[in-house]
């Protein structure tokens, strides 16, 4: 399985979201989570949800870098001022996670639409590509396992 991914159970994902957490205090580290509900399964996106983990990681910054301020500023520009498409959210966080370690945690990635879990494993993919400081955490049900490293190995 790719280096910067770590697949586990349910069980203990608050422990080490919580631990990670505790470890970035003071430090130049980012961390940034998500929890799929499944209650909200349909407006929980690959776009909205890795838009959650860039706004959380730019609010950790002393300063917004230009190149995010300006995309949101074009985007607003755009009629009805939409957010930032996922391609663009990738970029984004290529280049934010590239420059600090960087610890993404998804917890429930199995109450994820498979059709957003498709997009979302193959997004986090591409960053993992692009930012080798990066490390995603990863909970949900056995039954996602083989998609997960399947995502990772072939993408």
């Amino acid at each position: 399985m790719e280096e910067g991914l770590v697949l586990i159970g349910c069980d203990v994902s608050s422990v080490v979201t919580d631990s990670l957490c505790d470890m970035a205090k003071g430090q130049e580290v980012a961390v940034a989570c998500f929890y799929f509900d499944f209650a909200a399964r349909k407006e929980q996106s690959s776009a909205s949800m890795l838009g959650a983990v860039l706004k959380q990681i730019v609010s950790g910054l002393e300063k917004v870098p230009e190149e995010i301020a300006q995309a949101y500023g074009d985007q607003r520009k755009v009629i009805g001022g939409r957010e930032p498409q996922l391609d663009g959210i990738v970029k984004m966080l290529q280049t934010i996670a590239g420059e600090r370690p960087t610890f993404i945690c998804i917890d429930a990635l199995d109450e994820c639409v498979a059709k957003y879990r498709i997009k979302l494993l193959n997004s986090l993919n591409q960053i993992l590509q692009r930012s080798p400081g990066t490390r995603v955490f990863v909970t949900g049900r056995p039954h996602i396992q083989a998609e997960v490293g399947i995502a990772f190995l072939e993408g």
